[in-house]
């Protein structure tokens, strides 16, 4: 159970690796007649039979670039792998069930090539590593149903230096690209296909011998490109060739130039309006006038992207006594989206410079000086490094006046604009209105409150009203008795009970409101209309005591509790309300209207006291209105779900193991509903990982994480897709938990260093 999710979580340490050997011709250990050897061959998806993720596809490209040099007909890998799809859709069979001669009356060929990787290590440390693989080919010809050849071979590395290659030492631009982990595991598996290559006979008399290529490199992990980006790809072969590259099939026959005898270099230079998603790329060295040789670059696959981010909008500019904070419209719907990038210029259009870049639409600017006047524009920018067009800049200077101080009650209408400090309480008495302005501070010392028996007002479109204390000491919040309450866009923090209203009524929405004791707290009647709300991080987020209060469209996430009712009677609907360790309690039972509760399956809602039939299959505003579902198993006992349960993963393990992972998928998560376990989850991340749905197999892991949060396989596994995928901060948090867990687990202690020293 204790293997490795991911195929290329880099770990960049000095590894060794063995040269690729000299091409030379040697004849095969057993003469076989040309009458025994196929002519037009299929190469099958290769079995693994190892724990390691995406090898043996790895390994049948490789063993398809060796192959493709001798005089055979081969078919190319893509045709094959659609053919075979269609014909298991047909059959209901995995294609080792199928007939070799069924399986060349579709691929029209007359020999097949099976393969598996029998057994593979990597195991890196500071001071040792090691890099193996095992592997079988046989071919059989179904003209006369024997088997022509099996070979079994394997490829040792063990710790020692990189030798450089001749081609790895001209194109020093591309084995940047490459750490050298990559490198080595390529040339591992090229070996390995080199030594298989070697043995199997050629057939006389169908072509003439193909060009060998011995090396591809490409820069392809620099993948995505944006306009202006190189695209380089460098071959070593036989010499006085014609060489050329494909990226698949948006540009075809690039040319490359032999630069020294049997090294070949070409580039492609990305144009505007340049597009294509996940393209290989193909090399082909062909003798002039005769045949080619293709070979698949097993690096990956290259994305080329010109398409630039639209322009931000909204840019705002506020300047505070200490910062300058710059916010915009986040843009949405832009898959491929980085970050944005900040510029600043102490001229309006000019002499602009980056001073920052985030994932956010916000950003404070700390490095700001008093008494100078500063221009800002935002520019988003994607993966492959395109920009969005400038807009016009916005101004904003720091701020020199001193904080007011607040305490006692107000004698009169009263309007805050600008940056306060609340002492002790600050009381609005009955009669009397308090409005605070848009982009207006106050600030809190411990236990200090605002009270208000009269009608506080705020209006703001955006967040831009902050209720914070002076240090990490609670405050004791926003407290409305028998007032009126009219809130909308303002941030409120850290405090005992962020907003308490008692028989009192208004609005309370588009506000965010955190870090609380209690976030928000609605009493009795008249009660305010809740919308628009996010409450995160908090004990328990809305409590609701004997109150008719209606609650729709807010996001209530990751608290302890995430609403709390008691005695009540009015409506709660239309909201997120997910990932909290409670999601709604209620101390009488109670049904409820529908909302997205972090799953369809009512056993896995987080609920107490409360039904619903109606559930949103996903986040608004995305979702839509689905039956709610009851657990099939839900009645049986604890041992009846057991048994299920490992009934349904043996089910599952047998699709597993035949590849079948679409099939394999359904049984574990059928298994799930039975009884959860850790290995469930684990397999289930594989499956989908296998079906390139990562994201479906990221959720997993974290649902899993969570539900077995002392499993560290699960948890280890977690943190080396937030690290493969560049999540660092979550990666670091989640090897902390692991190592806690598992203090002599090698490879995360170097992860963790890796991230700490950076």
């Amino acid at each position: 159970m204790k293997r490795l999710l991911l195929l290329s979580i880099t770990l960049l340490l000095i590894v060794c690796c063995a040269p690729l050997p000299e091409i030379k011709k040697e004849t095969p250990e057993a003469k076989i007649s040309d009458e025994e050897l196929p002519k037009t061959v299929a190469i099958l998806p290769f079995e693994n039979k190892t724990e390691e993720i995406g090898v043996a596809t790895q390994v049948r490209k490789a063993f398809y670039n060796h192959f493709s040099s001798k005089p055979y007909r081969d078919i190319e890998l893509s045709i094959v792998d659609e053919k075979i799809v269609q014909l298991e859709r047909t059959t209901g069979k995995n294609i080792l069930e199928i007939s070799p001669k069924q399986i060349c009356e579709t691929l029209g060929c007359d020999g097949l090539v099976y393969g598996r990787v029998t057994d593979y290590k990597k195991i890196y440390a500071v001071a040792y590593s090691q890099l193996g693989i095992e592997a079988e080919v046989w071919m059989i010809n179904t003209k006369t149903g024997k088997e022509v050849f099996r070979l079994k071979d394997s490829v040792r590395y063990h710790e020692g230096g990189i030798p450089i290659s001749p081609l790895s030492a001209v194109m020093t631009a591309i084995t940047t690209a490459m750490n050298i982990r990559d490198i080595q595991q390529i040339r591992l598996l090229n070996e390995l296909c080199y030594k298989f290559n070697e043995k199997i006979p050629s057939p006389a008399g169908i072509f003439e011998q193909r060009p060998v290529i011995r090396e591809v490199l490409t820069n392809a992990k620099d993948s995505p490109f944006g306009k202006g980006k190189v695209i380089q790809v460098g071959v070593e072969g036989d010499r006085g060739m014609v060489a050329t590259f494909d990226i698949g099939n948006f540009k075809k026959s690039i040319p490359m130039k032999e630069t020294q005898p049997g090294i070949y270099i070409g580039e492609y230079v990305v144009m505007p309006g340049d597009n294509v998603k996940e393209a290989p790329i193909i090399v082909s060295l062909r003798k002039p006038g005769g045949y080619d040789t293709q070979w698949i670059d097993l690096s990956g696959f290259v994305t080329i992207d010109t398409t630039p981010p639209p322009m931000v909008k909204g840019l705002r500019a506020k300047g505070f006594n200490d910062r300058i904070e710059v916010s915009w419209e986040g843009l949405r719907n832009v898959t491929d989206l980085k970050g944005y990038k900040i510029l600043r210029s102490e001229k309006p259009l000019s002499d602009f410079k980056e001073i920052g870049k985030t994932e956010l639409n916000s950003f404070e600017d700390k490095t700001a000086e008093q008494e100078k006047t500063y221009y800002y524009r935002v520019i988003a920018f994607d993966m492959a490094g395109n920009e969005s067009e400038i807009q016009d800049s916005v101004k904003a200077r720091l701020i020199s006046k001193e904080p007011q101080i607040l305490t006692g009650s107000i004698k009169k209408d009263t309007v805050l604009s600008g940056v306060y400090i609340v002492k002790d309480s600050l009381i609005v008495p009955k009669g009397l209105n308090l409005i605070v302005e848009p982009e207006t501070r106050i600030i809190f010392n411990e236990n200090a409150q605002l009270k208000v028996e009269g009608t506080i007002i705020i209006l703001s479109e955006d967040f831009s009203v902050e209720f914070v204390s002076t240090g990490n000491q609670k405050w004791r919040g926003i407290i409305v008795e028998g007032g009126h309450i009219k809130m909308r866009g303002f941030k409120l923090r850290n405090a005992q009970t962020g907003i308490s209203v008692l028989s009192s009524e208004g609005f309370v929405e588009s506000g965010i409101i955190t870090d609380c004791h209690i976030g928000v707290s609605i009493s009795a009647v008249p009660s305010p209309l809740l919308r628009n709300l996010t409450l995160s991080g908090n004990k328990i987020a809305l409590e609701l005591n004997k109150t008719n209060t209606l609650l729709y469209s807010s996001n209530i996430f990751q608290n302890e509790v995430g609403v709390k009712l008691i005695g009540f009677s009015g409506e709660i609907r239309e909201n997120n309300i997910y990932d909290n360790n409670v999601n709604i309690i209620s101390e009488i039972p109670l049904k409820i209207g529908a909302n997205y509760l972090g799953s369809a399956n009512i056993e896995e809602m987080r609920l107490k006291g409360v039904e619903v039939t109606k559930i949103y299959d996903n986040k608004l505003p995305k979702g839509k209105i689905i039956e709610a579902v009851i657990n099939p198993y839900s009645k049986l006992s604890l041992e009846e779900r057991k048994r299920k349960a490992t009934e349904l993963v043996i089910e599952a393990g047998n699709y597993f193991r035949q590849r079948n992972y679409g099939k394999a998928v359904s049984f574990f998560e059928e298994a799930l509903k039975a009884q959860p376990s850790p290995e469930i989850y684990y397999y289930l991340a594989i499956s989908y990982q296998e079906m390139k749905e990562d994201e479906k197999a990221l959720s997993y892991l974290i649902e899993g994480s969570e539900k077995f949060p002392m499993d560290s396989t699960l948890q280890r596994s977690l943190g080396l897709i937030y690290y493969q995928s560049g999540r660092e901060e979550e990666a670091k948090r989640v090897f902390e938990k692991v190592l806690r867990l598992n203090p002599e687990d090698r490879q995360v202690k170097f992860l963790m260093e890796r991230l700490t020293t950076k």
